[in-house]
């Protein structure tokens, strides 16, 4: 005990040496050689999104997304086009099948 006393004592007088006259400049030194550039630091930037918002988020658009389609969409057709269906030939049979007679022309 008492050489717990001898040592609490000599501590109590000892005084730490104060800072270099350098360390200033130093540390400044080192601040500014660690510190990314403004670039570095865009690309490298990250914004936390918790899971469930980004599902919620998710599942929002997936439901606009198929709201909007048509479920049964025509095909689009070509501009300009014009189909024309000529009848004459065509005589129902009585089972109901439509036969085509060659067209002399």
């Amino acid at each position: 005990m008492s050489e717990n006393d001898r040592l609490r004592a000599v501590l109590r007088e000892w005084q730490a040496p104060g800072p270099s006259a350098q360390l200033d400049e130093r540390v400044r030194a080192g601040f500014r050689a660690g510190r990314p550039s403004l670039w570095e630091r865009f690309w490298s930037a990250r914004i936390s999104v918790p899971i469930p918002v980004l599902a919620a988020v998710a599942l929002v658009v997936a439901l606009v997304w198929l709201a909007e389609k048509p479920p049964n969409a025509p095909a689009p057709r070509a501009p300009g086009v014009v189909t024309r269906l000529e009848a004459t030939g065509f005589q129902p049979e009585p089972n109901g099948i439509a036969l085509v007679e060659e067209v002399k022309r």
